[in-house]
């Protein structure tokens, strides 16, 4: 696999540390190795604090590894850029602004002309199912809506790359479980990459080519567990036996950790 091509990305050793201020130094990450292919999806789970939003900022650009290097598109990951997209669990839209000029505003801040930005953003709008809350502003939306306007926003810059920071925490379940499907229906048209963080091991799986299992701080690439069920996925795939034995197995690596973050032993 060519991981030179626009969506490949390569995590080489990579370390973090940080260095708080009157406090001892903090290693969240150490050693990680992961390959991601154009157009994969990849999903990252492991216990709270094993560094799975920390790894996702340093994808981005928005921090430095201390020790190992990133490339993206094989070039080096020095900062964010436009080839990356980032959709975090907060939507942050603007709540002054209509949903399609929340959609337009990463092109209108690239230079972009307002009308042509908005031509884009309508597209995307489409994509996502919210034709016809273009002009509504964001008070007006439903949590699961207000999340694929963020989508939406992301994929409108064009990026290679959709970094995903738990983007459906904040949802109630029975919302969660459809937007997952309609991730994978907004997915599958182009196929850019995707790296998703969940703490929800079977969201995870439904969603991922491959499951990146991360082990308690400093976190390190446990197991990357393959998934091989066929696309396109229903959500009845979640009901079937091969569905919960993966489920089960990525589980067993973490459950201990799991326990252990919250202080049961």
């Amino acid at each position: 696999m060519d991981f030179t091509r626009p969506g490949g990305i390569v995590v080489d050793g990579v370390g973090l540390t940080f260095h708080p201020p009157r406090r001892d130094s903090v290693v969240a990450l150490e050693n990680v190795d992961l390959t991601v292919s154009p157009g994969e999806f990849v999903c990252v789970v492991g216990a709270s604090g094993s560094g799975k939003s920390t790894l996702l900022r340093l994808l981005d650009g928005l921090i430095t590894p201390t020790t190992g290097t990133i490339t993206a598109g094989g070039e080096p990951v020095t900062g964010p850029s436009p080839d990356r997209a980032m959709v975090f669990q907060s939507d942050n839209l603007m709540p002054w602004s209509t949903v399609v000029d929340n959609v337009a505003y990463g092109l209108v801040l690239g230079g972009m002309k307002r009308a042509r930005a908005r031509q884009i953003a309508t597209t995307q709008l489409e994509r996502v199912g919210l034709a016809d809350a273009a002009r509504l502003y964001p008070r007006q939306l439903s949590g699961g809506m207000r999340q694929r306007v963020n989508i939406a926003r992301a994929l409108a810059v064009d990026p290679q790359v959709l970094l995903l920071d738990e983007p459906f925490a904040a949802l109630d379940a029975q919302t969660r479980e459809i937007m997952s499907a309609e991730l994978l229906r907004i997915w599958s048209a182009d196929r850019k990459t995707v790296v998703f963080i969940t703490h929800q091991i079977d969201e995870a799986v439904f969603l991922a080519d491959r499951v990146v299992v991360l082990s308690a701080r400093p976190g390190t690439v446990r197991e990357i567990v393959p998934v091989d069920f066929a696309r396109p996925r229903d959500l009845s795939l979640k009901r079937t036996p091969e569905f919960g034995r993966v489920v089960d197995h990525i589980w067993s690596l973490i459950e201990d950790e799991v326990r252990g973050s919250l202080g049961l032993h």
